[in-house]
């Protein structure tokens, strides 16, 4: 196929599963909301778990809208939309659908913020396809979330620097350290973090604003206004604390950065298919080498997976996994200083890595020859966010993959690897992070992801010291950028050759015992253990027994008569410092163990709970294992945590270049012979 955008509705956006343990409140029969939309073509649903299309979208959001709760009122706010996307279907009803079952019921999923009550209310909408005329959406059911907060909304950034504008405390603090142009003033608003007593029993909406000088600079993080920190109760619509902690210098040096000219000097390097790419599109299913599987963009967890599987020959698709994606991520830093200590970033559930995702570009984040798919997403007010290129596929040379040369002569034979990359990025902040999805044809399955942007810096009187006591490395002078971790969780909801008779086995390499049996003591072997139940099945890496996991089948056998299985490899072997007692560390319980295995559940499905905006900890895993359901025979999820522990160098300033941190998963038993070998 030739290099293209494929069109908008072939990848959109996607919301986790309904929430039964939630009590559900059903709604009147409201009235059917119809949508129509100049030259739209009909809504056609290839698959349950397809992406909404716009037309969806839209009419999703004037059903919400025509519920006098969420109407927009002269009187009041109008509620916001926290989140809005498909509703996945039970599971058990997407696989009844494969093996010929009714198509389960399409719905949307609103998360309404409604500002004035700080209330945050879920919303069902019924989706149903007309052919040649938009949907048909109808309200379906509302459950109320007390005691959570949404993610941050996109119009929330322009809110707290408005009110920070405006306050005369901060006003002060700037004019103490000479800075009085406003458009040379930078406000970045963060989630709170953690909240002081008197924030938690007031129950209200909380940010913190950063202040950076920018001038015309395109890298305000270069110049942080230190000591300077503004709380804004966004409840209330107010600035309730402004901590000027005293003056630092102000890093006035040029921190921008851009490209050598013309490369460095480096002459060109082009990757081309001139005959087009070897994969194939359909929708939202892309087919390549054997591999088969279906792709979405989720407004809060990014680039999703489903249905991934191997077809060892067309019409015959083994399953490999049901879904994956990144499930939460936190990045905590660990200087001391109060103005410091709440920087821990839940970047999914706080801000949301798909919405925040930006275009790819040929010839930097992908080659040429890739192909793209667009991204939709609603903004605050229900309205449509296109992101064009969000989404790309490609394919790229892998090295050698195989070869042999036989004795004595001097070439031989072999095979020259292509791998397949389905790739999104997104910037957070200071940060920007990309995760690759990156299949081969022996079929291995790895997940990359790679951090770049700009460190946290923070102003000081040091002008020569490496480092000083609270470990806050010196990059430029009269600038640190304080030590941190970056944490990433990814469930990854395996369902090898079928779901609900899999297995989790643990294996460790052990040295065999000297004797009759071992008489050169050269002896060793892989020990498989069972992790039957979901607490057993929390694990922590050792490198000297070369750990890893493996779900395999209960019932399907390759033809040694071995179970069939794929092995999760550990990369990033990043262990967290924060304190047992941190409350960062209750809230983001899962980088206690870099394994947690749970027994699937519909609603089980974010690391650290839905909404950990300002949580008190002790949600998602914890809450999952608590009744240490058993694992052994039934559909087993994992949820594997990585990350790095980032001690800045003054090599990666102004600008970081792209640090590189993952996992594979590999086939065991899946096959019986090596897969690359068979011709496609």
């Amino acid at each position: 196929m030739e290099s293209a955008a494929v069109s908008p509705s072939s990848s959109l956006s996607l919301r986790p599963g309904s929430r039964p343990c939630r009590a559900a409140l059903r709604l009147p029969s409201a009235a059917l909301v119809l949508l129509g939309l100049a030259g739209a073509s009909p809504t056609a649903q290839a698959h349950p778990l397809d992406p909404l299309t716009e037309q969806e979208l839209s009419a999703a959001v004037k059903a919400v809208r025509a519920d006098p709760r969420f109407a927009p009122s002269t009187a009041a706010p109008a509620a916001r939309f926290a989140g809005l996307a498909l509703e996945e279907p039970p599971k058990s009803a997407v696989l009844a659908a494969q093996h010929g079952g009714p198509s389960p019921t399409r719905r949307a999923l609103a998360i309404m913020f409604e500002t004035r009550q700080n209330r945050v209310t879920e919303v069902a909408i019924e989706l149903t396809a007309r052919a040649g005329a938009a949907p048909l959406a109808r309200l379906a059911e509302a459950r109320v979330i007390p005691d959570v907060q949404p993610p941050i909304l996109l119009g929330e950034y322009d809110q707290v620097e408005t009110l920070v504008r405006a306050d005369p405390r901060w006003q002060t603090a700037m004019a103490k350290r000479g800075l009085s142009v406003p458009g040379e003033l930078y406000i970045d608003g963060w989630a709170p973090g953690l909240l002081s007593a008197g924030e938690r029993l007031s129950g209200h909406r909380f940010m913190r604003a950063l202040t950076f000088w920018k001038a015309k600079q395109r890298n305000p993080y270069g110049h942080p206004v230190e000591g300077v920190l503004a709380t804004v109760d966004v409840t209330e619509g107010k600035v309730t604390d402004v901590v000027d902690a005293g003056a630092s210098p102000i890093n006035h040096a040029d921190e921008d950065f851009v490209p050598p000219p013309a490369g460095g000097g480096l002459r060109p390097l082009r990757s081309t298919m001139p005959r087009g790419a070897s994969f194939s599109i359909e929708g939202s299913q892309i087919r390549w080498q054997g591999f088969s599987f279906r792709h979405a963009m989720h407004p809060h967890k990014g680039l999703v997976l489903y249905d991934v599987g191997f077809e060892e020959e067309r019409g015959r698709k083994r399953s490999v996994l049901y879904k994956a994606t990144l499930s939460e991520m936190v990045v905590p830093y660990s200087d001391p200083d109060p103005n410091w200590a709440f920087r821990n970033a839940f970047d999914v559930g706080e801000y949301g890595v798909g919405r925040t995702a930006h275009s790819l570009e040929r010839g930097l984040d992908v080659p040429e020859h890739a192909a793209f798919f667009d991204a939709i997403f609603a903004d605050d007010d229900g309205g449509v966010i296109r992101v064009p290129r969000a989404v790309a596929v490609y394919e790229r040379d892998g090295g050698v993959l195989w070869k042999h040369v036989e004795q004595g002569k001097r070439s031989g034979i072999g095979q020259r690897a292509r791998e397949l990359v389905l790739t999104f990025t997104t910037t957070i902040g200071n940060y920007d992070y990309g995760i690759d999805w990156v299949f081969h044809q022996d079929g291995v399955i790895d997940v990359q992801v790679y951090l770049t942007g700009v460190l946290l810096s923070k102003g000081t009187t040091l002008t020569t010291n490496s480092c000083d006591r609270a470990c806050r490395r010196l990059v430029a002078p009269e600038l640190l950028a304080p030590s941190h971790q970056h944490f990433f969780n990814f469930r990854v909801d395996l369902d090898v050759d079928g779901a609900g008779d899999n297995a989790l086995v643990e294996s460790n390499v052990r040295a065999l015992p000297a004797g009759p049996e071992n008489p050169s003591g050269n002896g060793f072997d892989a020990e498989l253990t069972l992790l039957g139940s979901e607490q057993a099945a929390r694990r922590d890496l050792d490198g000297k027994t070369a750990r890893c996991w493996k779900v395999m089948s209960k019932t399907a056998k390759n033809r040694f008569g071995h179970p069939t299985g794929y092995t999760l490899k550990p990369g990033g072997t990043a262990q967290t410092y924060l304190s047992p007692s941190s409350p960062i560390r209750q809230r983001a319980a899962f980088v206690d163990h870099p394994l947690w295995a749970t027994r699937y559940h519909d609603g089980e499905q974010s690391a650290a709970g839905e909404y950990p905006n300002q949580s008190h900890g002790g949600d998602g895993l914890p809450s999952f294992q608590r009744d240490d359901e058993v694992l052994d025979g039934g559909d087993v999820v994992l949820w594997y945590t990585f990350g790095i522990t980032h001690v800045p160098r003054p090599e990666e300033w102004p600008i970081m270049n792209a640090h590189r941190v993952g996992f594979s998963l590999e086939p065991m038993n899946f096959f019986s012979r090596n897969p690359a070998l068979t011709p496609r």
